[in-house]
């Protein structure tokens, strides 16, 4: 019988705190500069660069693109994976070293061959304290700093601002 808890606990996550939904109303818009012509699904890459402030609290970027309920993986008799639409986490980088840099690319399509957009969102979230995985994450607003380059902070009720720079 302890079995069986044991198994609904590991499945279904119960005891672990998985941060709230997107919000893209706090989140910055990303879009390809590549246009989406329905030949193909272009690729634009972003050349990004982060910094994070001092101090204990976990915080983190994230890029999630939005996705819909489409099967992603067909047979002639069933789906075999159905991804739930919603935004979908697809790139992030946390505080454990103070500055990082990657290449993250953003497709210009929704999927191949399609004239529809694809759809993404740059997100921030800390926690009141150091990483710790019973602390739930929150989310904090973004903020676009005008210039160039393109360049969004957020800053946590504890003070620090995390700032991420894109150049393309």
């Amino acid at each position: 019988m302890c079995s069986y808890f044991v198994a609904f606990f590991l499945i279904f996550g119960l005891g672990h705190h998985a941060r709230e939904l997107v919000d893209p109303a706090k989140s910055a818009q990303l879009h390809s500069r590549l246009p989406c012509d329905g030949n193909g699904d272009p690729e634009d890459l972003l050349r990004i660069k982060v910094t994070f402030p001092t101090g204990v609290w976990a915080r983190e970027f994230v890029v999630s693109q939005f996705q819909t309920d489409k099967c992603g993986v067909e047979t002639m008799f069933q789906c075999w994976h159905k991804p739930r639409a919603g935004w979908h986490s697809v790139w992030s980088v946390a505080n454990e070293q103070p500055a990082a840099h990657a290449l993250v690319p953003l497709s210009s399509c929704h999927e191949w061959g399609s004239t529809e957009a694809a759809q993404y969102v740059l997100s921030g979230w800390y926690q009141e304290g150091a990483a710790d995985p019973k602390l739930a994450w929150k989310q904090a607003a973004i903020k676009q700093v005008p210039g160039e380059p393109e360049v969004y902070e957020f800053a946590d009720p504890n003070g620090g601002t995390a700032r991420l720079e894109i150049t393309r």
